[in-house]
């Protein structure tokens, strides 16, 4: 089978690194297969994905691969293409070499050209290559692939074409650049009058100066309006985007890294702003563009064709430069997300810093991120100094040559003085405008880049409409989860055919080891995850996870207090609230043993906090999270050690609070946890080892359940 180079695909969450590196072997085979399906059929573990688990996939797409293990000094004679282990935990493909050089596809970085030297450093000495000579039949579950031709979409003009009253917009910018044509004919007119035997005192100057002042005021006012016009696109499109953003399920989320999140997303919504001046330049532009070339044809078609030429050059310049500037758009998008990353985790890892004496590193770690993306930039800069000196010497020699040619025209009276200033202003207009649209399609390519790498954040298939509860439910439902599974791994999955009932008002226990899967389970509870297999009920009827989670309180230890005040923390803005509600909120604080803490700060229930408050300790904002579940008006708590970081006393205070709110108001509770103390309030306790749920018939203590789990 003939390889075929692939195109370049990153990962877009922090373990799937081998998937990317099995779509791009799958297109050296022929094959085309997307990131998306890759991540729905085979989805990758917080651990990513081990070399079988890679040479599975492959062989579910028709291509069979085998492990090797090799030396070092034997990389260089590796068959291509191949996946190499590369790193602690990282995959790469190799696709070609030539002498001591070798392509690496990194779906981390791009596309790099290195030296077998330089890989040596880093690989593990295992790898997957492609047996050539054994073919699968083509697997028939994947989607099919498109094959439909479209326009580049670089270049795409749809985005802003729907803004409303846009194409009026194109107009009013196209009217003003006729203006520019004033001033060659004033110019012309004004300068072969003079030499004439006609009597210039009758030269309309006075329009002139009028029409130049009118231009300048409509020119303006298209600015004002056009600053109008990207307001409203990026406001419109930016809370678009946040809304969609915010629609990922919680999984997106946990397996993306912040900085990486906040890092595509601003480089997008700053993009947004170019957007409508690049696509009506590139709407209008070039009709300016041809009018005066066709005026400039019209005074001097060899002069005329002198600038075709050099607009040609231009053009060749712009085309090499579009690949470079992508590169390098791609490499400083790559590089400052790292950088964002590593900053906020610095910051909310400080504590750990601090005690641990980390400063040092985390300033060498600091230093090489920063001397990694900046030396990028510079490179960077270096690079448009060279691609605008090309346009600058290209602008030069045809300036020679035009001058070289026009003053011997000018001279034997070929080309009249007027003719030749006023080619000089419309050559000027030709070589601005051509420029200009030379440079947006450069920059549309580099907000394509950008456009991309946001692609990912913003879901492309909406999860199946479901009408949403227009208030929490009322009445507490009888609660059934028959036969749920759910795996990132078939053969290891995490929870393995679990049932679980929880009548109108019951309260249950869970425990288990870390790691165990609890946390799982109370977001597949909470609505928040779906499973591959199973079915919750209401009931008998079968409700949708998106209603699941409007009945739901989940209160987690990943729970955060926002920038805002004790009551809107605790009511998490709700909009509904009313100062008639204030001494249900003092009551739940008074119940926690928070009513005289929270009164001491600055304003009460109405002082501003934040995360790491320096004026709330752990267990205060532990009781203050769980004032926010108690607040809620949905039946159904779901509480992970809601007593993490309390004394005893203080944890039996807060336990005797959830259970005698619970009963007043009927709600039903589950609660996770480790303690002997927070077990023996509950009648109902199930064990989760090993996937399986199961209710033990007696409580235990902490002891008894150790000895189970080693029995």
């Amino acid at each position: 089978m003939k390889t075929t180079l692939p195109d370049m695909i990153y990962q877009e969450e922090t373990n799937e690194c081998g998937l990317a590196c099995v779509a791009m072997l799958a297109q050296t085979q022929g094959q085309t297969v997307s990131l998306d399906t890759l991540r729905e059929m085979f989805p990758a573990s917080d651990h990513g994905t081990s070399l079988d688990s890679l040479m599975v996939i492959l062989a579910r797409l028709g291509i069979v691969t085998t492990p090797v293990l090799f030396e070092h000094h034997e990389l260089s004679t590796l068959p291509l293409p191949a996946i190499l282990h590369y790193g602690a935990s990282h995959y790469v493909l190799l696709t070609w070499r030539k002498g001591n050089h070798v392509c690496v596809m990194n779906p981390a970085v791009g596309e790099q050209w290195l030296p077998f030297a330089a890989l040596k450093q880093e690989i593990s000495g295992y790898a997957l290559i492609v047996e050539p000579d054994t073919i699968l039949p083509a697997p028939a579950d994947l989607p099919p692939s498109s094959t439909a031709k479209t326009a580049p979409r670089a270049m795409s003009l749809k985005e802003t074409a729907v803004v409303p009253g846009i194409y009026r917009l194109m107009l009013l910018t196209f009217l003003v650049s006729l203006t520019l044509f004033l001033m060659p004919t004033m110019v012309s007119n004004a300068i072969n009058q003079a030499f004439s035997s006609v009597d210039n005192s009758g030269f309309p100057y006075g329009w002139f100066i009028v029409a130049f002042i009118v231009a300048t005021f409509m020119a303006l006012g298209v600015r004002v309006i056009s600053e109008r016009f990207i307001k409203r696109f990026v406001l419109v499109n930016s809370g678009l985007g946040f809304s969609r953003l915010l629609s990922n399920p919680l999984r997106f989320f946990e397996k993306r890294a912040p900085g990486e999140i906040y890092s595509r997303f601003t480089a997008w919504q700053v993009g947004l702003l170019q957007k409508i001046e690049l696509d009506n330049g590139l709407r209008s532009d070039w009709v300016i563009c041809a009018i005066a070339l066709a005026i400039m044809f019209w005074i001097a078609p060899v002069l005329a064709a002198i600038s075709a030429v050099g607009v040609t050059i231009m053009g060749l310049i712009s085309v090499w430069a579009v690949f470079r500037d992508r590169w390098y758009t791609q490499q400083l998008q790559l590089k400052s997300a790292a950088l964002n990353d590593f900053f906020m985790e610095t910051l909310q890892g400080i504590l750990t810093i601090k005690t641990a004496g980390l400063e040092n590193r985390r300033q060498a770690q600091f230093a090489w991120f920063s001397r990694d993306l900046f030396s990028c930039l510079q490179k960077q800069k270096v690079y448009e100094q060279v691609k605008e000196g090309l346009y600058q010497l290209t602008g030069s020699l045809e300036m020679v040559v035009f001058m070289l040619l026009v003053l011997p025209m000018v001279h034997g009276k070929l080309i009249s003085f007027g003719d030749f200033f006023a080619y000089s202003f419309l050559r000027q207009i030709f070589t601005s405008y051509v420029t200009r649209i030379f440079f947006s399609i450069i920059q549309k390519s580099q907000l394509n880049v950008i456009d991309t790498r946001a692609h990912s954040l913003f879901p492309q298939h909406a999860e199946a409409s479901v009408p949403l509860l227009a208030e929490p439910a009322s009445t507490v439902p009888d609660l059934r989860f028959d036969d749920v599974c759910y795996y990132y791994d078939p053969q290891k999955p995490i929870l393995d055919s679990v049932s679980l009932s929880l009548p109108a008002g019951e309260q249950i226990a869970i425990i288990g080891e870390s790691g165990a899967g609890k946390s799982t389970l109370l977001r597949l509870i909470a609505g928040l995850f779906s499973p591959q297999r199973g079915t919750c009920y209401a009931g008998e009827t079968p409700i949708p996870r998106q209603q699941l989670a409007q009945t739901i309180c989940l209160q987690s230890q990943e729970d955060i207090l926002f920038n805002a005040s004790v009551r809107e923390n605790i009511t998490l803005f709700d909009a509904q609230y009313r100062e008639r509600d204030r001494p249900r909120i003092e009551s739940l604080l008074a119940s926690l043993a928070l009513g005289d803490i929270v009164q001491a700060l600055p304003g009460g229930i109405d002082a501003l906090i934040r995360e790491s408050h320096a004026a709330l300790s752990l267990g205060q904002r532990q009781r203050l999270l769980l004032a926010r579940a108690l607040y809620s008006a949905r039946p159904v708590l779901l509480l992970d050690e809601p007593t993490a970081n309390l004394d005893d006393d203080t944890a039996a205070i807060v336990m005797d609070t959830i259970h005698t709110h619970c009963r007043q108001t009927g709600k039903s509770l589950i609660v996770v946890t480790h303690s002997d103390q927070v077990l023996a309030g509950f009648q109902r306790i199930y064990q989760l080892a090993e996937g399986q749920l199961t209710r033990l018939n007696s409580p235990l203590t902490s002891l008894d359940f150790k000895k189970e789990l080693t029995a």
